[in-house]
């Protein structure tokens, strides 16, 4: 019973001690909430527009916003950040006072008791202030018609969510104050504790994607998963974007009670001679600095290899990292200049450390570009070949409370030799990628699941043409292309049910018949069609219409969308959520073709040849080298391309030409088939008429209007390519 009433009487002292704090808090929250409230409700007024039940649902919606947690109302989370700074240096700032150090631990009280009593404190006083100003916020709330049944549960939860994040960044400026001596020391030390994780997370990340050209940014890793988290403001922030989930409250709590137990025993261990130096533990100075250093030598090593990228300005970097910041923390912990270069040896191990990881990365020590796993070691493979980007997924938007929907986590491809020759040859590329039109790279992502559960992911930028059979072989499988087309998995009754076709040229959505079997048979056709589309067969083929292919769920999911946003729903499914669900139509769909003629759809009919009066080409490269082009690693190739002279331009206008000629045309808004290869000619097609929608893809100028595309390589008619080379004799012979 006495040491209760010793806890209370104590309490309360240091609660008056803190009034000042109280008062700035009070303050700032009361102007935050009921003030705030006060000024904002009363302004939603009816009016001819708008009935009193939407403007009461306004001010509900506004109340909520208010005092729930999230990013809706951030000033509340804003003053309890820097409540939780400010209480937390504060509250044991006695202990960087060496007079009010003896003065405490002279007292007749224990030290677990003294902690108890600060540690509540820092904790009662916001949780009070905050449930007085909730308090009186719900009264402003209920006097301006809000119903407060409808946003007591959103105030509970705010309160809850407020205070605990509030405890764990109190907690960790806590522990700051406790293993330092000096109140600079503490406040650098709350930063080292807040920011040195996800420096080192980032920092890692950083060094993965500038020296390895197979790194995979979405892979998971342990700087990604665990190491960023160790910082309670990536835990603050984390929780506002995903939502306070129970995995985040148990992270959290847990975090506390550590940060806490943790605090309490070097507490009882802190010696009272600490005040006034900059680290309490002499145990902590060379750990810290240790860590400091390297990564310092590691982001200098960085920024300097980023402004010129030499081997030698690497190491520069290096060397001014380290020396900097080695001597920076000497003269911190010394408080004297004289200190500036003691400790040398560590200094030596530090640059040590920090060159050994920085050319580790540089020469790629451990291989890691070049690593291939042996078949024995790996259950299954995934891949993504970067050329179907525009796929949709899980109703168009990514919902984080279900798993991923990408290919890589959808698809199991069980040929591995397959998958490890085209990881071979993206190796044997590397260094070789060039950006061009006029030959197919891609992106390629293969994702090794081992035996053992573990994920290996690798990117190769490369040209697929040398191994197109492979890329074909795993393409051409049916359980892939369902992992990579969910459309194509689908019921064959959903499917019918909301197949609509869209042209790909004005970009008009049009229904089918009305017939349920001719509309059946649209589906089987274009499935089987589909499931027998290669990777070959894309590089020259384009895009000649597009079909809905939508499972009912999904289709729920973008209506809802489409209302929420306050667009049409009669035209519903002109809205830009649905891209993703219209799959592509390619001319060798000879079967689909027929079908949907059946069903009243013309496929590619605005891009019929009699439709056009005039086509013209235009050629911006050099016809001097005739092999230029097809070796992606040879020199001429970039000299031939050269665009520093005037462009050859022929314009056609005889039937049979453009009709030739548009056997080998594609849109340039080609997105459905990123795969088809360039041949180096764009064309300019000028209609008989000008019929352009609303939702057109024509281009315009003045008064006259044009689609725009070009010509697809090794389809070109040889009649073009001899007018173009007789063009070209003449300017030569000109010049």
């Amino acid at each position: 019973m006495t040491s209760k009433t010793l806890f209370f009487k104590l309490l309360w002292e240091d609660i008056k001690r803190k009034l000042w704090a109280a008062a700035l808090l009070s303050l700032s929250l009361f102007f935050a909430l009921p003030v705030a409230m006060a000024m904002i409700l009363p302004s939603y007024r009816p009016n001819q527009q708008v009935t009193l039940e939407q403007v009461l649902l306004r001010r509900t919606n506004n109340v909520s916003a208010m005092l729930d947690f999230g990013s809706n109302y951030p000033f509340i989370m804003m003053i309890f950040f820097i409540s939780a700074l400010v209480m937390g240096i504060s509250t044991f700032a006695y202990l960087h006072n060496k007079k009010q150090v003896d003065f405490y631990h002279s007292l007749p009280v224990k030290r677990n008791l003294w902690f108890a009593v600060h540690i509540s404190t820092g904790i009662l006083i916001p949780a009070g202030i905050y449930l007085a100003a909730a308090a009186v916020s719900l009264v402003v709330a209920g006097v301006n018609g809000v119903r407060l049944s409808a946003v007591f549960p959103d105030a509970v939860h705010g309160f809850l969510c407020h205070m605990l994040y509030y405890c764990l960044i109190y907690i960790t400026v806590v522990l700051a104050v406790i293993m330092t001596g000096t109140k600079l020391a503490a406040i650098l030390g709350t930063a080292v504790f807040f920011i040195y994780f996800p420096t080192v997370s980032g920092l890692i990340e950083a060094f993965y994607s500038t020296f390895f050209e197979t790194y995979y940014y979405g892979q998971p890793s342990i700087w990604k998963a665990a190491v960023m988290k160790l910082s309670p403001i990536y835990e603050l922030m984390a929780a506002v974007s995903d939502g306070v989930t129970t995995g985040h409250v148990a992270a959290t709590v847990g975090a506390v009670l550590l940060l806490g137990l943790l605090s309490f025993f070097l507490y009882q261990k802190r010696p009272s001679e600490a005040a006034g130096k900059t680290m309490a533990f002499s145990w902590s100075m060379g750990t810290i600095k240790v860590l400091l250093v390297i990564v310092s030598g590691m982001m200098g090593s960085l920024f300097f290899y980023s402004i010129r990228d030499t081997l030698a300005w690497m190491i520069f970097g290096v060397i001014v990292g380290v020396v900097i910041s080695h001597c920076v923390i000497e003269v911190i912990y010394h408080s004297d200049l004289k200190k500036l270069f003691c400790h040398e040896k560590t200094m030596a191990a530090c640059m040590a450390a920090s060159l050994f990881i920085a050319l580790s990365f540089y020469f790629d020590f451990f291989r890691y570009d070049e690593y291939v796993p042996s078949e024995s070691q790996v259950a299954y493979s995934s891949i993504d070949f970067g050329t179907d980007g525009w796929v949709s997924y899980n109703g168009g938007y990514y919902d984080s409370s279900e798993e991923s929907q990408d290919v890589l986590t959808r698809s199991r491809i069980t040929n591995t030799e397959a998958v490890f020759g085209l990881a071979r040859e993206g190796i044997r590329q590397l260094g070789k990628a060039a950006s061009s039109d006029y030959e197919q790279w891609s992106n390629v992502t293969l994702c090794y699941t081992m035996k053992s559960g573990r994920k290996v992911y690798r990117r190769y930028y490369m040209y697929l043409d040398p191994v197109m059979d492979l890329a074909d072989e795993i393409y051409l499988d049916s359980d892939y292309k369902r992992a990579l087309y969910p459309g194509l998995d689908l019921d064959l009754s959903e499917v019918v049910n909301n197949m609509v076709y869209r042209d790909i040229t004005t970009e008009d959505v049009f229904s089918l018949s009305e017939d349920t079997e001719k509309k059946r048979a649209v589906a089987e056709a274009y499935r089987q069609e589909y499931f027998e589309l290669s990777m070959t067969t894309r590089e020259t083929e384009c895009v000649i219409g597009e079909l809905l292919m939508i499972s009912d769920k999904d289709d729920q999911k973008i209506r809802n969308r489409v209302k929420e946003e306050g667009g049409p729903t009669v035209h519903y499914r002109n809205n830009y959520w649905y891209d993703g669900y219209f799959y592509p139509i390619y001319p060798s769909f000879t079967k689909t073709i027929e079908a949907l003629a059946d069903c009243g759809i013309q496929v590619g009919e605005p891009l019929a040849p009699e439709n056009f009066k005039e086509l013209q080409l235009v050629f911006e490269g050099s016809f001097e080298d005739e092999t230029a082009g097809s070796e992606y690693e040879t020199d001429e190739y970039e000299k031939s391309t050269s665009y520093e002279q005037e462009p050859y331009i022929i314009t056609y206008t005889e039937p049979e030409k453009i009709r030739e000629i548009m056997k080998a045309f594609s849109p340039r808004n080609c997105t459905k088939n990123n795969m088809i290869l360039f041949s180096g000619y764009d064309v300019y097609l000028a209609p008989k008429e000008l019929k352009i929608s609303s939702g057109s893809n024509w281009d315009r100028y003045e008064d006259k209007a044009f689609i725009r595309g070009f010509l697809i390589k090794n389809k070109v008619p040889d009649f073009v390519e001899k007018d173009f080379r007789e063009l070209a004799a003449q300017r030569k012979n000109k010049q």
